[in-house]
């Protein structure tokens, strides 16, 4: 049960991994290319930038998500 439980977390952490390293490529690709970048759909940055805003509205709860996507990011790294 161990072992499964050990598979489960390496593949989303792989997962989470794989989903960062894309929206690090898309927000390049966005600046690089222009707004319109055909296979990352449309303004990626703006989006971003429309669910900081929304986290921002939110206050405490955006800054425990933050810390939780901070603390994931950190993981990811070792």
């Amino acid at each position: 049960m161990n072992s499964w439980i050990l598979k489960v977390k390496y593949y989303l952490n792989k997962f989470i991994e794989v989903g960062v390293l894309l929206l690090a490529a898309s927000v390049l690709a966005e600046i690089i290319f222009g707004p319109d970048v055909a296979f990352f759909g449309s303004q990626v940055t703006k989006n971003l930038v429309a669910l900081l805003n929304t986290l921002g509205d939110q206050g405490i709860a955006a800054l425990i998500v933050v810390f939780a996507v901070i603390f994931t990011y950190r993981k990811l790294l070792k």
